[in-house]
C-alpha cells in the first residue's frame, strides 16, 4: 500500500469548493501550443495556486506539474511530483452545470501513488492510494458492472450523443441507457458512484485528454476494480502519455472490452 495518504487535502478542498459554490467565473481564454483556443477562468488560478501552495507545503520537495502554470512534464523526473487540473470540465464550470471537478494525483518515481478526485456541485470526494482501494466521502467504492453491454448504462459526450456522424456508434453499442455527461473526470466519477457502468469517448479530431486530466481518475478505476484503456487496447494508467488523443473507454474490463469490439465492428463494416 502507498505511504501517501491525502487526508492532509482535505481542508484545502474544502475551501476551494466553498469558493467555486460562492463566486461566479470570470471566462476568459488560453492558447494551446498547436493553436486551439480553450476557456479558463479565475477560478481554475486561484484553485490552482491553493493546491500547489498546500502540495509544497506538504512536501517541500515535490515538484508539481499542473495545467495552468507548471506544464512542463520534466517534473514527472522528480522523485516526487504533484499533477493537478484544477478545473476538468471548464466550459461546463461557465455554463453552470455539475459536470467538473478538481483533480489531484501525486506521483512517485514516475507513478501515480494516490489520486482525489472533488465534485463541488456533486458534494463527492473520491481518494485512493495504491493498493489501499477507492472511497467516495470515506465509503469503500467497489465498481458494480452490468452483465454485458446492453444491460449497461453507458456515459459519454453530450455533444457526441448529438452528432450525427456518431449515431452508427451508438446503434452499434446499443447500450440500455446512454447518459450525456460532460468533461472526462465527472464521466468516471458517475462510474465510481454506481450511477453508470462505463464511459467511452470515439476519437474526435483535435480532443484529447492529458496527464493531469486523467491520472487520478486512472488510479482511482484501478483501485476500485476497473480500468481506462485506449481503444488500441492499452491501458492508460501503465502507459501513462502525457497526451492522449485516439479516444478511451472506462469501466469493468469486460465492458471495455466490449465496447471495444463493438468499435472495431462499426469501422470494419
Amino acid at each position: 500500500m502507498s505511504d501517501f495518504p491525502m487526508g492532509w487535502l482535505d481542508p484545502v478542498l474544502d475551501r476551494c469548493r466553498s469558493e467555486v459554490l460562492e463566486h461566479r467565473p470570470r471566462p476568459s481564454t488560453k492558447t494551446l501550443g498547436d493553436g486551439r483556443v480553450e476557456p479558463v477562468t479565475d477560478l481554475d488560478l486561484r484553485i490552482e495556486g491553493r493546491l500547489i501552495s498546500a502540495a509544497l507545503e506538504a512536501y517541500p520537495s515535490a515538484d508539481v506539474l499542473s495545467e495552468e502554470t507548471h506544464s512542463d512534464p520534466a517534473a514527472l523526473g522528480s522523485e516526487l511530483c504533484f499533477v493537478i487540473d484544477p478545473i476538468d470540465g471548464t466550459k461546463e464550470l461557465i455554463a453552470g452545470t455539475a459536470d467538473f471537478a478538481i483533480s489531484v494525483a501525486l506521483f512517485q518515481r514516475g507513478r501515480p501513488v494516490a489520486g482525489v478526485l472533488d465534485l463541488p456541485f456533486r458534494g463527492q470526494r473520491f481518494t485512493c492510494v495504491a493498493e489501499g482501494g477507492a472511497q467516495v466521502n470515506g465509503v469503500p467504492v467497489h465498481l458494480q458492472g452490468a452483465p454485458h453491454l446492453r444491460a449497461a448504462k453507458l456515459a459519454i459526450s453530450p455533444t457526441q450523443r448529438a452528432d450525427p456522424a456518431l449515431a452508427p456508434v451508438w446503434t452499434r453499442l446499443l447500450p440500455r441507457v446512454i447518459a450525456p455527461v460532460g468533461a472526462f473526470t465527472p464521466k468516471v466519477a458517475q462510474i465510481l458512484c454506481g450511477d453508470c457502468h462505463a464511459a467511452f469517448y470515439p476519437p474526435k479530431a483535435g480532443k484529447s485528454i492529458f496527464l493531469w486530466d486523467y491520472a487520478a481518475a486512472a488510479l482511482l478505476l484501478a483501485e476500485a476494480g476497473g480500468m481506462l484503456m485506449s481503444l488500441d487496447g492499452m491501458s492508460l494508467l501503465h502507459t501513462l502519455p502525457m497526451e492522449h488523443t485516439g479516444g478511451w473507454v472506462a469501466g469493468p474490463a469486460h465492458l471495455c472490452r466490449e465496447i471495444r469490439l463493438a468499435m472495431q465492428e462499426t469501422e470494419s463494416a
